[in-house]
């Protein structure tokens, strides 16, 4: 497909990304003159009429959106069985790239991005529209953080499409509601549960529910619970929290009522009064009550607990108690039956006193455990190490020209020190060698992009040339590796490529050619032939090459159009011929009967001489000028001859007829042909 054109339109420059319905190109629109995305059909769904009929349905739902962080549809058709959708080209990463790289992402950084992918959903929902298919792979970022959730709606139209394409279907099941697990519709509940997915796996670099199969994902969805957010990083405020616990209930009638709920308690998650607040805990599924908060456990709670049902003990009321004492007590109590109630009372309150002073410093002591030596191990594997010594930790980056990116450069507290069970050991992890932020080079010139290049900054420059209608020659058209993108700039190459400007070409010979051989010669200099008649021509033959514009030889911009002019050929002009007719008194004419033999011309001369001599002669004629015109109407006494004038253009015919007494005596029709011989003899 690269250099191919779409729709005569889109002419596709690369490949950028594929799924398990399509592939996505970067085009260039020709028309607009923009960089757009051409999500192409693959072809084994081109002939399921009912998958076609529902990717048009929802792609043209979907192009009546209109939102900042929704990418635009601009237009959507199809040709020679290719279907297609043109979209805004964003420059920029998916959402699953910048998580493998950054992850986890800052709590400022997480809320901006899913505010804006919330927003967009909040957007699509109140059109009608559930997506059904978020996941990072559809969430694009560019490089200022700017978000755009692509594919609202063909999650719909993929549904009994894509089972062939394993890839695809585990991408999906990472971020599946549990309804949808199940085989339900996907709902505006489900885009909340896959939301919140995403915004675990943000906060925590890791998934809830991973597995080697589709399948076996998707029953843990239904199954199981995921491990508590603040387990796998314990500095998360709590809030936070709170949000992913709510937006993952397996049962949808505990996450949100709707997105727009879950925007507004991500507004307010980071403030002072929000971030230590208690830990939700959601009712099960035959539990009514309302969502219960119950305050955060010890770090060593088992992970597995996310939505474990906690008995909330109802706090102590003195209204209740009187209320439930005067009903259970008797009306009337005698003083020594008191006094000895309350004796016991204050026995009791002695005897838990005592105990509470010798046992309960032995039931609240934690044990203590040595910190392990975790330098040089990655991260995961530290943290892998300090789980097993029930310890936690807290992550710092670094960067460090010697200890590889993302290992540990060092610790506190130190290897071989004893810390309390669940205490947090700091992390130094490793950035590797300080990174720096690639300039912009393109737009400069040659001159001035060496004047801001530190030559001893890269590990080499590298200057290329190449042509291009849009950047003017000696300015830079692109670079590698592109602005904005962090390296170690010692370790990398920086290539730049120059503009020799507008590619050119010389106008081929191709005078006297037939329009086919021209056609051929032109093309393949790289113009684009239009082909117009020309003039005649005594030198070239019709339909062949009579001259060009521009001429040959003319050096211009490649891929120009070059008309091409074709000879009429020789130039045919009328032909004027002069018929001779004789008509004599009493005979036909001449040239227009036979010979008699000598005899019989005797004969009629005998009977002519003892006759009158008269006849009455008409004669008509048709030529350029002149349509069954009458040329003479006379009656004349001996024999006469007549001229008839005959004007006969290119193509066509003269025509004359004699009536002689009003009987037609000759009648003929004189060809172009014919005529244009007759005139050459």
């Amino acid at each position: 497909m690269i250099g191919e054109k779409i729709n005569d339109r889109y002419k596709v420059i690369s490949r950028i990304g594929d799924g398990g319905m399509a592939v996505v190109y970067k085009a260039k629109d020709l028309i607009l003159d923009r960089l757009v995305a051409v999500k192409l059909l693959r072809s084994e769904y081109a002939e399921d009429e009912a998958f076609i009929k529902r990717f048009r349905r929802e792609a043209e739902s979907v192009a009546s959106l209109s939102h900042e962080s929704i990418v635009s549809i601009y237009d959507i058709g199809e040709e020679a069985d290719l279907y297609y959708i043109v979209m805004e080209y964003i420059d920029g990463d998916t959402l699953k790239d910048y998580i493998k790289q950054y992850a986890p992402l800052s709590e400022q950084e997480a809320i901006s991005i899913s505010k804006q992918i919330a927003s967009a959903i909040e957007h699509a929902h109140q059109h009608g529209i559930v997506h059904r298919d978020i996941k990072p792979h559809n969430i694009l970022i560019d490089e200022q953080g700017l978000v755009k959730v692509t594919d609202f709606g063909i999650a719909l139209a993929m549904t009994s499409a894509t089972i062939t394409y394993t890839n695809s279907i585990m991408g999906s099941a990472h971020y599946l509601s549990p309804e949808q697990a199940k085989g339900e519709k996907g709902t505006i509940k489900s885009d909340i549960y896959a939301l919140g997915i995403v915004m675990y796996e943000m906060l925590t670099g890791q998934l809830p529910y991973p597995g080697d199969s589709p399948v076996s994902v998707a029953l843990k969805h239904i199954n199981e619970q995921p491990a508590l957010p603040k387990t796998l990083r314990p500095d998360l405020s709590q809030s936070l929290e709170n949000v992913i616990i709510r937006a993952l209930a397996k049962n949808p009638d505990h996450r949100y009522d709707d997105i727009g709920a879950l925007y507004d308690d991500l507004e307010t998650a980071l403030q002072p009064d929000r971030v230590t607040e208690p830990r939700i805990s959601l009712p099960s599924d035959d539990d009514e009550d309302q969502t219960k908060i119950i305050p955060v456990p010890d770090q060593s709670t088992s992970p597995d607990g996310i939505y474990d049902n906690v008995e909330q003990t109802k706090p102590y009321s003195g209204e209740q108690q009187s209320d439930q004492s005067q009903q259970d007590a008797p009306k009337k109590k005698k003083k020594g039956k008191k006094a000895l109630w309350w004796s016991i009372a204050l026995i009791g309150i002695a005897i838990l006193a005592i105990l509470a002073f010798f046992l309960v410093p032995k039931f609240l002591a934690v044990d203590n455990v040595q910190v392990p030596d975790l330098k040089g191990k990655t991260y995961s594997e530290a943290v892998d190490t300090l789980r097993e010594n029930h310890l936690y930790n807290k992550r710092k980056n670094v960067t460090n020209d010697d200890v590889e990116a993302g290992k540990i450069v060092s610790q506190t507290p130190q290897a071989g020190q004893t810390v309390k069970k669940n205490a947090t050991v700091n992390l130094i992890v490793s950035q590797g060698p300080e990174q720096t932020k690639i300039k912009d080079y393109t737009g400069l010139t040659e001159t001035a992009a060496k004047n801001m290049i530190d030559k001893d900054q890269f590990q080499d420059v590298v200057w290329k040339e190449t042509s291009s209608e849009d950047v003017e020659e000696g300015k830079i058209i692109k670079q590698t590796p592109a602005s904005g993108e962090e390296v170690v700039a010692s370790e990398v190459t920086l290539s730049l490529t120059v503009s020799t400007g507008v590619p050119t070409a010389k106008v081929p010979d191709v005078q006297g050619l037939s329009q086919s051989d021209a056609r051929e010669e032109l093309e393949n200099a790289g113009f684009d032939a239009d082909f117009s008649e020309g003039e005649y021509s005594e030198d070239v033959q019709k339909d062949h090459v009579l001259k060009t514009d521009p001429a040959s030889g003319e050096t211009v911009q490649e891929g120009s159009q070059v008309t091409v002019y074709l000879s009429k050929g020789p130039e045919q002009k009328p032909v004027t011929i002069q018929r001779e007719i004789t008509v004599n008194v009493q005979q036909q004419p001449q040239n227009d009967k036979k010979d008699k033999d000598k005899k019989d011309k005797e004969k009629d001369k005998k009977n002519s001489d003892k006759k009158t001599n008269k006849r009455h002669v008409q004669i008509y004629y048709s030529d350029v000028d002149h349509n069954n015109s009458l040329l003479t109407d006379e009656t004349i006494k001996k024999t006469k001859t007549y001229q008839v004038p005959l004007t006969i253009e290119p193509g066509g015919s003269g025509h004359y007829k004699v009536v002689a007494d009003g009987e037609v005596i000759s009648d003929q029709t004189i060809q172009y042909k014919t005529a244009k011989k007759e005139a050459a003899d």
